[in-house]
């Protein structure tokens, strides 16, 4: 739920402090800005810092910005059909859909998340009050989207098809542990190379949508708490391991290995984390460390090709993944 895009930048992270001015607002059609205190020219600053817009996959987008607002001003444009799932950590914005009102701030005891399905488009307006800084995240997916992944793991269907119906309703929840994590991650995420990265915010995306699923619906994700699969469950799972790896060094998409696969998205992760305790992030990244130290021993690469190889674009970062993995450094490794 956002009322700007950067087209030039939509698909990559946003590792340095930028500029948003009115005519940056202004690109995408049906967009009007306005500002209580003063005349506005297209040059005006209205945000600075960093920020990032991108369709992870389609049907599926992520916005987050820890910006500073120069100013007070106005957003107005049009919301297409869809699910926001919103989440603030500091600041103030009030928001206008069709005939609905909705505040936001940053939280000042649990943290809390808002989860809105708008289910047909609407007159969107957005206005921050003062110069102010903010810190949020949003994750929007269509109805399409929700259709084939978001709403595979909802243990009664019948309630996911009314939810897709209940337009503007403002479900409001204190977000689990594993929620605040997963917004960290994504506000916070550690150098990585864009294959790699990519990866790392779709899966936090497809839990997030399925965090605040459960929460607006007040329904358990249909999840076997037992560690057993049943035969076409190891079967796609093994299906999907053999993809990454045999693709580790090539962009991965959960989407992609999902299909391939013969699951859905959401249904992947379910699997990942049931057999083997962690997300498909986690796992291509443990196998992309394992290949790196492999390639150090070996003498095969350098330090910096082990840390590319691996899909870090620190070195420094790499040898902390790698030290917390294999417990000795990099360093000693290729000295053996």
């Amino acid at each position: 739920m956002t009322t700007f895009n950067d087209p030039a930048r939509a698909a990559e992270p946003s590792n340095r402090s930028r500029r948003f001015q009115v005519r940056d607002f202004l690109r995408t059609e049906g967009v009007t800005v306005a500002s209580p205190h003063d005349q506005l020219s297209p040059d005006d600053t209205l945000i600075y810092g960093n920020f990032l817009h991108a369709e992870l996959r389609p049907g599926l987008v992520l916005h987050c910005s820890d910006v500073l607002e120069e100013r007070a001003f106005t957003a107005t444009s049009v919301l297409r059909e869809g699910l926001s799932c919103i989440f603030f950590l500091d600041g103030n914005v009030d928001l206008q859909i069709g005939d609905r009102s909705y505040a936001f701030a940053g939280p000042r005891g649990a943290v809390t998340g808002a989860t809105i399905m708008n289910a047909r488009p609407e007159r969107f307006q957005r206005s921050s009050r003062r110069r102010q800084h903010l810190r949020h995240l949003v994750v929007s997916a269509s109805p399409e989207w929700l259709d084939l992944d978001g709403m595979q793991n909802v243990h009664e269907p019948s309630r996911g098809r009314e939810f897709l119906k209940d337009h503007l309703t403002d479900h409001r929840w204190e977000l689990t542990p594993r929620a605040i994590e997963l917004v960290q991650q994504v506000l916070t995420p550690s150098p990585l190379m864009p294959q790699l990265h990519n990866l790392y915010l779709e899966g936090r995306a497809v839990e997030l949508v399925a965090e605040s699923l459960a929460a607006a619906m007040r329904a358990d994700r249909a999840i076997n708490d037992g560690t057993i699969l049943t035969r076409p469950e190891r079967i796609r799972l093994q299906r999907a391991i053999d993809i990454i790896l045999a693709n580790l060094e090539a962009p991965l998409s959960v989407d992609m290995i999902a299909r391939k696969a013969g699951t859905s998205a959401s249904g992947l992760q379910k699997l990942f984390h049931q057999a083997e305790g962690k997300s498909i992030f986690e796992y291509v990244r443990g196998e992309r460390l394992a290949r790196a130290c492999d390639a150090l021993k070996s003498g095969e690469a350098t330090i910096k090709e082990a840390s590319v190889l691996a899909g870090y674009t620190s070195p420094a970062n790499f040898a902390t993944a790698f030290r917390k993995r294999f417990g000795t450094t990099p360093r000693r490794v290729a000295k053996r």
